[in-house]
């Protein structure tokens, strides 16, 4: 049921959908509301509608890609999506604070017709206010859609105020393989090879390691060498990525945060943050670090530009969670004459976590917050936007919206699709991006229609570019591909993937105690003890018998909180949530 059959279903609801967006639109001011043409007719099959009998449909996006195009119809893709529903997107930048926005365009009633949401809190008083339309229908009618998001509706539904939908989420749901997040520690290719390509992974190894490439190097480009950066000055940093040892091993996800408590995956459960052994270690680390003049002084006041530009010097030897600027590091340095000083990202676990040998329990996202979508009353056809909406789930609208066009975008060779240098061209070039209308995930001209991070049929990503040797290779330089295989690795992911499993965060990651209650405001306590005590144990101790003191006092003092309490209501809250989800299912 991939053309006609869509159509047929959709019908039933289309006219109950239009009646409750007419009542919605008397009851509040569509002042400012994006203007768009008027449109009488039906939905159109889901393979192609029949848009002689359609009015061009302009829908206003709010935009802070500064790649996008001025309408979608400037690109091939968008050409399309026209040809097919006489729909066209007009991208209206929006700079500053999104959130700010769209709480004052919620409070004059002045909000898109399709509504971008970043937070669930900001998706909560749309959704509370009456602002947008419900998708319950819709789904009944579209079961592409339906088979997409199975295990995503009713977790988007928990998320509603009254267990209906109303939004939907890009970059869900997620094949394990293609979206490996992990962020360990980056390393500079040269001391890798100078002493002799080792398997560095426990903390022990690191700290030999470090000393070493320092009185190899005690400066580089004339510059005094710098043995780790961490950009602990961020607001999730010494929050954060000093304690993020517990993500590295194989009972706890990161599903929880950076909050007061950990989700021990393994046991699904919550446990408390600031006493976990692994927490613990990862201190320790940190401060064995100091001691021996390897952390970088300056990591306490260091935001993520002062971080980057150490490493697009070639400064630091090695960089700890914020891995994601290697790339443009390693770019750079090849630019200034530098090619060996370039980084790869390498694991590193706690010497517990190497003595257990267990499987890491790697995060995989069932639901992103960060990108919400949702129609509000201010639509003036629902009903086409859910038709492009049901089309954009079927395996044509898939493929298109994120492979591209067959013999432009990729071929098929053996009934497997393979990019083009077209297509590869587009990853890195901001023009052809604009034309094809391609794009990498949040920047893609039609990422709020569903980007889904999984395999299509011909076990091909639908995004290409996902599948880990195609990554490698669009997206790492020669010299760090070459640096993993001389590791012995197949690939930039293929020790995590040995070494790891998917750890689906579920429910999990949507448990949150009200801020404003006074488990709430003792949740947040718990985080600034931490927070300030973390820098403390880094820092204060001269030897492994000082820090395990100085913890046993910090952790006695810790205790008079009550955090046990915070950590009860959180697993109190997450089996009422079990509950909820079973009934929605």
């Amino acid at each position: 049921m991939k053309k006609l059959g869509l159509k047929t279903l959709l019908a039933a609801m289309i006219a109950s959908l239009v009646f409750v967006a007419a009542c919605n639109s008397g009851t509040g001011s569509s002042t400012g509301s994006p203007s768009s043409s008027p449109s009488g007719g039906q939905p159109g099959e889901s393979g192609g509608a029949n848009v002689g009998a359609k009015e061009e449909y302009v829908i206003k996006m709010l935009t802070q890609s500064p790649n996008a195009v001025k309408r979608s119809d400037e690109s091939a893709i968008g050409k399309i999506i026209k040809e097919k529903f006489n729909i066209v997107f007009e991208y209206v930048q929006s700079p500053g604070n999104m959130t700010d926005k769209l709480n004052l365009m919620l409070a004059g009633g002045d909000y898109p017709e399709i509504v971008a949401i970043q937070d669930n809190q900001t998706f909560d008083k749309y959704a509370r206010s009456g602002a947008l339309l419900p998708l319950d229908d819709f789904v009944k009618a579209a079961p592409e859609f339906k088979e997409r998001y199975k295990v995503q509706i009713p977790l988007w539904k928990m998320g509603g105020p009254d267990g209906k939908l109303y939004k939907w989420e890009s970059f869900v749901p997620i094949d394990f393989e293609n979206n490996v997040e992990v962020s360990d520690i980056g390393v500079r290719i040269d001391t890798l090879k100078e002493q002799g390509w080792p398997n560095l992974l426990s903390t022990d190894d690191y700290i030999r390691f470090l000393k070493q490439a320092l009185q190899d190097h005690p400066t580089t480009n004339g510059q005094k060498t710098i043995g780790m950066v961490v950009p602990f000055a961020e607001p999730w940093g010494m929050q954060g990525i000093a304690t993020a040892m517990y993500e590295k091993g194989g009972r706890y996800s990161t599903a929880a945060g950076n909050m007061g408590v950990l989700w021990k995956h393994v046991d699904q459960k919550f446990e408390d943050t600031m006493t976990n052994e692994y927490v613990k270690e990862s201190l320790a680390f940190f401060n064995k670090l100091y001691r021996e003049g390897i952390l970088d002084k300056d990591s306490f006041t260091d935001k993520m530009d002062q971080v980057q530009e150490k490493l697009n010097s070639g400064r630091a030897l090695s960089v700890w969670y914020t891995t994601w600027g290697l790339l443009g590091a390693s770019k750079g340095l090849i630019e200034a004459g530098n090619p060996e000083l370039q980084y790869i990202n390498m694991p590193i676990r706690s010497m517990t976590q190497v003595e257990r040998n267990e499987k890491r329990q790697i995060r995989v996202e069932d639901s992103r917050s960060s990108s919400i979508y949702a129609i509000t009353k201010n639509a003036k056809h629902p009903e086409r936007i859910l038709e492009l909406l049901g089309w954009a789930a079927t395996e044509e609208g898939r493929i298109l919206l994120q492979s591209g066009i067959e013999g432009e975008h990729y071929t098929i060779v053996d009934g497997k699709r393979v990019p083009t240098e077209s297509f590869k061209k587009m990853l890195t070039d901001a023009e052809v991006q604009k034309s094809s209308g391609l794009g990498m995930p949040g920047i893609g001209q039609f990422d709020f229609l569903g980007y889904v991070y999984t395999n299509a049929p011909d076990g091909v990503p639908y995004s290409m570019y996902l599948d880990p040797k195609t990554q490698d290779e669009l997206q790492l330089t020669a010299e760090m591909r070459d640096a993993y295989a001389q590791l012995g690795w197949k690939n930039s992911k293929d020790y995590f993937l040995r070494t790891g499993e998917a750890a689906y965060t579920g429910i999990s990651a949507t448990i949150a105690i009200d801020s404003t209650s006074e488990l709430g405001a003792l949740h947040q306590r718990m985080v600034d003890f931490r927070v300030k005590n973390s820098a403390k144990l880094i820092v204060e101790p001269k030897s492994d018998e000082e820090f395990e003191s100085l913890y046993q006092t910090v952790i006695e003092e810790y205790a008079k909180l009550n955090p046990q309490s915070v950590v009860d209501e959180y697993n109190r809250l997450y089996q009422e949530k079990q509950a909820q989800l079973a009934q929605l299912k």
